[in-house]
């Protein structure tokens, strides 16, 4: 496979949005150590754009560690910044692996390092820990029964337990519980709770925490009235109750809450009585949602449109179209033409995604990704590639970037190249993905 050279500032930007060329790159090049500072960075830094949907880069860090051949100079650092307090819980969860899979080839100082840990944070509990430090613990709970098995699970279950016998504390583990159940099967652990717990004080205490909880999370939401939205949008707590209105509202009730949205003059209640109408097409005159697009506030603009994706076509695409002209509300006007695409838009199209600023603290684009994805995949537009090219680069979000792969593969444009590298990339998904495509084609 023919890979392109990257230069240092082309390897830092691809290592951090895992994408597989910049490991290719590590792995062929002849001098290594001018990488080692960009991915020690990358390993003391939480490098996903969403974690909860990329599932972390532990292993494409862990891997680009194996290329060198002093691996304890990475284990140190990460170490070392791991033993620090009030980690952001993503960059904890990032360390976490990291010293899992030192520890699983052998390492016994990240071993110990991941009990050390335990032990400080296990303490600070009944010092009432804050909200971070008790999700952190709960995060290291979860790797080390995935580093010791069940026996780590029970050891936990009876430590927690006497915890709460001994503290007038609420614990949430509920991700501690599911997480076991989905590792060690649901029958082993729930029979080994429901057994315990009859013999075992502290089994019955932790088993009565994490019921607790579930039972909550089962408990029905009825869905609310006209009156009780109008209240709860008072009070700037309705957007949950919006969306379930959304799916039960009469049309009556439909036009009398746009009438009341029309009528506020409080920015901040007009946004919570609009929401029901990023989900259902506003019944009233439709020029109100244009003139909200050109509000002040820019809350107010972003839900008008959303709103007019329930709009007829032609009527929003030219809006669109203007916009894109006047260089005017980028994202939102992107976002706006994938709903109403026409064939000659695609230079439009490709020109304003280009225009837009990718990184972790500017969240437009990511909004505006997922809309041309969505597109790509429900309609049968015709496309040049490079769309798909330039946004499988671009994109920090490995997830993003799978979807990307399997739409290029399913439209057959997906480049060699990229699929050869993807067998390296930072996402499980897509590392499977290519794998399979691969061995069909050999």
């Amino acid at each position: 496979m023919k890979v392109r050279k990257l230069t240092k500032t082309q390897f830092k930007e691809a290592f951090k949005r895992g994408l597989g060329n910049s490991y290719i790159e590590l792995k062929e090049s002849n001098n290594r150590e001018k990488y080692k500072d960009i991915v020690l960075w990358s390993c003391l830094h939480n490098t996903c754009y969403d974690m909860q949907c990329e599932g972390g880069r532990g292993i494409f860090l862990y891997d680009a560690i194996c290329l060198f051949e002093d691996r304890s100079f990475f284990e140190e650092a990460i170490i070392q910044k791991f033993m620090q307090k009030n980690l952001d819980t993503w960059l904890f969860d990032q360390l976490c692996e990291l010293l899992y899979l030192f520890s699983v080839d052998g390492s016994v100082r990240a071993r110990e390092s991941l009990y050390e840990k335990y032990n400080t944070l296990f303490g600070f509990l009944s010092h009432r820990a804050n909200r971070l430090e008790r999700d952190n613990f709960e995060w290291l709970c979860v790797w080390l029964t995935s580093l010791d098995g069940f026996p780590a699970f029970k050891s936990i279950v009876k430590q927690l337990g006497e915890y709460l016998l001994r503290n007038r504390d609420v614990l949430n583990m509920d991700w501690f519980y599911s997480n076991a159940k989905n590792k060690f099967g649901d029958k082993r652990v729930d029979t080994f709770l429901q057994n315990n717990a009859i013999k075992f004080d502290y089994v019955k205490a932790f088993l009565n925490s994490v019921s607790r909880t579930t039972i909550q999370n089962r408990q029905s939401i009825d869905s609310p009235t006209l009156e009780e939205l109008i209240e709860a949008s008072r009070e700037k707590r309705s957007r949950g109750l919006a969306l379930r209105f959304a799916k039960i509202a009469s049309e009556d009730d439909l036009i009398k809450l746009a009438r009341y949205s029309m009528e506020e003059t409080n920015f901040e209640i007009k946004l919570e009585l609009l929401w029901t109408f990023r989900k259902v097409r506003f019944p009233l005159d439709e020029q109100f949602i244009f003139e909200l697009a050109e509000s002040d506030n820019q809350s107010i603009r972003d839900v008008a449109f959303e709103i007019m994706r329930h709009l007829p076509s032609d009527r929003i695409h030219d809006f669109a179209i203007n916009l894109l002209k006047q260089k005017k509300e980028l994202a939102n006007a992107l976002t706006l033409l994938c709903y109403c695409y026409k064939s000659e838009d695609e230079t439009v199209l490709l020109e304003g995604i280009q225009s837009l600023t990718v990184s972790y603290d500017e969240g437009e684009w990511h909004g505006v990704f997922m809309s041309v994805e969505d597109l790509l995949d429900k309609r049968s537009v015709k496309i040049n590639p490079s769309v798909y090219i330039y946004m499988y680069r671009q994109t920090l979000c490995s997830y993003c970037r799978h979807t990307l792969i399997q739409g290029m593969s399913k439209r057959k444009v997906l480049p060699q190249e990229i699929l050869e590298e993807c067998l390296y990339d930072s996402y499980e998904d897509t590392r499977k993905f290519a794998l399979r495509k691969l061995k069909k084609l050999r």
